[in-house]
């Protein structure tokens, strides 16, 4: 049966979160899991052991996995295992298997989840919505302490100097941080190693790029890419599919940057 191809994409600098109604992908594996929630019917995740139907699903990092469900609408928020948020719900996930999840405790944020679907939520709304889909799987206290200032400042200073060199060292150097300290801290306050901090706003800067029009190779290059297969295949690695799931030829899906280039 035909149906209207609807999709939105949240992305931010460390996070994505997305709404489709087609989701079909070929047998693959990716660094991210995944939380994944359908509206109403029943998603199908398919596994070198089994081929099951979900309401609500949480897929482990790495797992070897294919989604067939094309007219299903459903949200999936990806969760790098190095994150915070991971830790928060790494005691029910394992590597390479799908647990199944009580569609019920979702059940309270299923307007939102509709909501986001449809387009109609902000920025902000849609970030709240992620903690909350998160602490629907597995309450969690959420951080409410002040960020270093440095920390932040240095953020910022990753963001608007890639693709160019950024050495540790030097930067730490700056604000009278060692190189190790540097790295602990930035994991404290952001909850994402630097290292993986540094690749979601290299993928992050291609894709904005892309979004606006300029072409495979050029936006790999400009983000530090060595060429288009390196981006395409270090895309597909984290975040499961193509590039071109989203930006392209797909015009129907819509792709909201949620936080501010600096």
């Amino acid at each position: 049966m035909d149906f209207e191809t609807i999709g939105i994409l949240y992305v931010w600098n460390s996070r994505v979160m997305f709404a489709t109604n087609a989701m079909q992908t070929d047998f693959h594996t990716h660094y991210a899991a995944t939380l994944a929630v359908s509206l109403k019917k029943n998603i199908c995740i398919e596994t070198n052991k089994s081929r099951e139907e979900y309401r609500a699903a949480l897929v482990g990092p790495n797992t070897f996995h294919r989604t067939i469900s094309p007219g299903v609408e459903m949200i999936a928020l990806l969760i790098d295992p190095e994150t915070t948020d991971f830790l928060g719900i790494s005691s029910l996930v394992t590597p390479g298997e799908v647990k199944r999840l009580e569609i019920e405790p979702f059940q309270p944020l299923m307007q939102r989840m509709c909501d986001l679907y449809s387009g109609q939520l902000s920025n902000s709304a849609a970030w709240d919505l992620h903690l909350d889909m998160l602490g629907s799987v597995l309450p969690f206290a959420r951080p409410r302490k002040r960020i270093d200032e440095r920390i932040e400042t240095i953020a910022k200073r990753i963001r608007t100097e890639l693709p160019d060199s950024i050495r540790m060292r030097e930067i730490g150097a700056d604000f009278s941080i060692s190189e190790d300290r540097l790295i602990r801290l930035f994991k404290e306050n952001l909850g994402i190693p630097l290292r993986r901090y540094l690749l979601w706003v290299r993928l992050l800067k291609a894709t904005r790029l892309l979004k606006e029009g300029i072409n495979l190779t050029e936006a790999a290059h400009a983000a530090g890419f060595s060429d288009s297969a390196h981006f395409t295949r270090t895309f597909k690695e984290n975040f499961g599919f193509v590039p071109s799931l989203f930006f392209g030829h797909l015009k129907s899906i819509e792709v909201r940057f949620c936080e501010p280039e600096d």
